[in-house]
């Protein structure tokens, strides 16, 4: 009997615990299913990390044996293809990971993974100052005989720190407080200054309307999609500047100033000064207080851009190392930068001077107030880049922004409407064929789709678009005018971060202010333009919206010295491409182990 019992309080003890252990595990199930902290999956991605780090080891390894076996030498770009190419026996990640040019790259679509790749192989780290979290400049591939840190003073006084050393060093920027990281690289006297934009997501909340907001950014990691706080992006767009070609970019170095040239003060045959004048036989500078370099085409401007890492180019090398013209979508991730709580919208560049037969537009400056616009050379009231009036024109208020994105010269962006028209050509650009962006150069040009009637052979186009365009003051054109670039316009959505259409409601179309008069202008509404002698779209802070015209399909940005508040980092306008007095240009360089 009493073995009865025991068997029966043995059976129950065991049922009980059975139970506690089905408790314990789903319990522990539902706790792994709504805590971010997954041990699992936390375990699973510190064997990834320890693998990586591994691999990476391993590749270092191979290139010094080769280097070893060489007598030291040995171009550690040669090396492409699978992980197990390099690391024999080492076949699980040959699916997600590859070798390109001796760096190790994710393939995969684990933005976790890609984040983790990136962190480990050097490409980029993510810093934390004044409590923001951001990537930090990406100064890799940078010659260091050719490229200095700059560290701005609270007097704006310029020092200037080896990339060795500032690569450690978070005191030269701090984006928390608006204080943005600035280089400059210098090769054969040819000087630029570059000023960084971390990679980013951003979110408008009112797109599509006149009133300026303040834009929302979270700063990523890396070159993944995930924020670097850990955040989520529901409902932020990944800014498309950080995206060249297929290479993800951990952000891009802007010019600081409007290019200008290693002449700067080359006059032209009839005495004017136009900075350089239409030429690839001059080198790019990026300085202040020079004449900005003008009257170049818009292809001759991409041409120029990317002879900056030529061997006698500012950058100096090629290797890893991108220079390029300024596209919408680059333009864009400025202007949204500085429109968000980490800058802020700048002063007016006022400097135009047609005094004494010339022509001159200066780099880095502004007026008695905002809007200042068309002070002639030698007025009191221009103030330097580094002056107490000065700094607004800046994107940041301060001396480390980016300047003349408003005001200065109108600046061509590698940007087109992809109409057919013939005035693509009128760019002379050894990237164009035929009217249209060769295959391999697409990713150096933001290229935008027309309205149907618009295009090569439409209704509208063609020959008899060019007499609509040009010729004619009926009401009737007029009408079709509006038609037509109300259409391209309305492509303009789909395209994201390049300050256009998120941040304006409308379109200006070009033509007469009313049927027989002489008078052409851009202009919204034929109605109201009649009554009112001429009206055009805005866009945030009261910018101008001037793109869409058929026979003009290359965009300029930023507005001239003289519109005073028409001008901003929002304005747009449109030209041929031609060589213009008033039309300068901006480069961009890019760096990275996939380039």
């Amino acid at each position: 009997m009493k073995t009865t019992e025991n068997a029966k309080s043995g059976i129950s003890l065991i049922t009980l615990v059975i139970t506690i252990i089905v408790v314990i595990v789903l319990a522990a199930a539902v706790i792994l299913t709504l805590n971010n902290n997954n041990p699992v999956e936390n375990a699973k991605e510190a064997t990834f990390r320890n693998d990586i780090s591994s691999i990476h080891e391993q590749l270092n390894l191979y290139a010094l044996n080769e280097m070893s076996k060489n007598n030291g030498v040995y171009d550690i770009t040669s090396m492409n293809g699978k992980v197990s190419d390099y690391v024999p026996g080492v076949t699980q990640y040959d699916s997600e990971l590859k070798v390109e040019q001796g760096k190790l790259v994710y393939t995969g679509s684990d933005t976790k993974r890609a984040q983790i790749v990136a962190e480990l192989v050097g490409e980029v780290d993510t810093v934390e100052v004044g409590g923001l979290k951001y990537n930090k400049p990406n100064l890799m591939y940078l010659p260091s005989s050719t490229t200095k840190v700059v560290k701005w003073d609270a007097s704006n006084v310029e020092t200037e720190m080896e990339i060795t050393a500032a690569d450690k060093d978070t005191s030269w920027y701090d984006y928390a407080n608006k204080k943005w990281a600035n280089i400059y690289t210098n090769n054969n006297g040819n000087k630029a200054y570059w000023v960084w934009i971390p990679r980013y997501a951003y979110k408008i909340d009112h797109p599509h309307t006149t009133t300026a907001e303040k834009i929302n950014i979270k700063f990523l990691s890396g070159t993944s999609n995930v924020a670097s706080d850990g955040s989520s992006l529901e409902g932020y767009t990944i800014h498309p500047a950080f995206t060249f070609g297929e290479t993800q970019l951990s952000g891009i170095w802007v010019a600081k100033y409007e290019a200008s040239s290693s002449e700067p003060d080359k006059l032209d045959s009839t005495g004017a000064n136009f900075g350089g004048g239409n030429t690839t036989a001059l080198q790019v500078r990026v300085l202040p207080d020079v004449y900005s370099w003008r009257e170049i085409t818009a292809g001759n401007m991409q041409t120029v851009s990317m002879n900056m890492t030529s061997s006698n180019g500012s950058v100096g090398t090629d290797s890893n190392a991108d220079t390029h013209q300024m596209k919408n979508v680059e333009w864009g991730a400025v202007a949204y930068l500085c429109q968000s709580i980490y800058g802020e919208e700048p002063w007016n560049n006022p400097y135009g001077d047609w005094t004494g037969g010339s022509y001159k537009l200066k780099t880095g400056y502004a007026g008695a107030n905002k809007y200042s616009g068309g002070y002639a050379e030698g007025n009191v009231n221009l103030a330097k880049y580094n002056t107490v009036n000065g700094v607004k024109a800046s994107t940041t208020g301060n001396i480390t922004g980016v300047y003349d994105m408003s005001g200065g010269a109108w600046e061509y962006t590698a940007s087109l409407i992809d109409n057919g028209s013939s005035n693509i050509g009128l760019a002379k650009s050894e990237h164009i064929q035929n009217y249209k962006v060769k295959d391999e150069y697409k990713k150096y040009y933001d290229i935008y789709t027309p309205g149907e009637e618009e295009k090569e052979g439409g209704t509208y186009y063609g020959q008899g678009g060019v007499t609509l365009w040009n010729s004619g003051n009926s009401e009737s054109q007029n009408i079709i005018r509006k038609r037509l670039t109300a259409a391209t316009y309305q492509n303009f959505e789909s395209k994201k971060g390049d300050a256009l259409w998120e941040t304006s409601n409308g379109h200006s179309y070009y033509g007469r202010y009313t049927a027989g008069t002489g008078d052409w202008d851009w202009l919204q509404d034929t109605a109201r333009d009649s009554a009112n002698g001429g009206q055009v779209a805005r866009e945030w802070n009261g910018d101008y919206m001037l793109v869409g015209h058929a026979s003009r399909p290359w965009f300029v940005r930023g507005g001239g010295f003289s519109l005073g508040s028409s001008s901003g980092v929002f304005s747009s306008s449109s030209d041929r491409g031609y060589n213009n007095g008033s039309y300068g240009f901006r480069p961009v360089l890019v760096v990275g182990g996939t380039l």
